[in-house]
């Protein structure tokens, strides 16, 4: 898988993400309207401590990234975009991929990146909400 810093990849979702990394940039979605909501979108940019923990969930995610090797003798490239949600102690609750690649063995190199590095970094208590949802999608681009 490449990282966040190998490629262009554009985290987008309910908690979107936003590193010094040059090559993630973040796309801002409708905020949850209900107020009794357990889940929280949250911004990159909306805080200093929120941008913190993106940061952070972002350099834990390229720890578990994993290009296939034989997606990269035959040359596959592709940008499968995942969707997933976890809770506060950083539980992966679910996840799917929201939009598939050309090539299956790197869609399935991107669910694998989320299941190994579950359990993600605990929301520090300033963070208020009970699950969070991020979209991201992984670049797998041979140089």
């Amino acid at each position: 898988m490449a990282t966040a810093a190998d490629n262009a990849s554009k985290p987008i979702a309910q908690t979107s993400a936003r590193t010094d990394q040059e090559a993630v940039t973040s796309q801002p979605e409708k905020a949850a309207t209900s107020a009794k909501s357990t889940k929280k979108q949250l911004r990159a940019g909306a805080s200093q401590k929120t941008d913190n923990y993106l940061s952070k969930l972002m350099r834990h995610l390229s720890a578990y990234r994993d290009y296939p090797r034989r997606a990269r003798r035959l040359g596959l490239q592709g940008t499968p975009v995942v969707m997933f949600e976890f809770d506060r102690a950083g539980q992966l609750l679910s996840y799917r991929l929201l939009e598939g690649s050309p090539h299956r063995i790197l869609d399935d190199a991107a669910l694998n990146m989320l299941k190994q590095a579950s359990p993600f970094p605990p929301v520090p208590d300033d963070m208020t909400s009970e699950t969070f949802r991020f979209q991201l999608p992984v670049a797998f681009q041979l140089r």
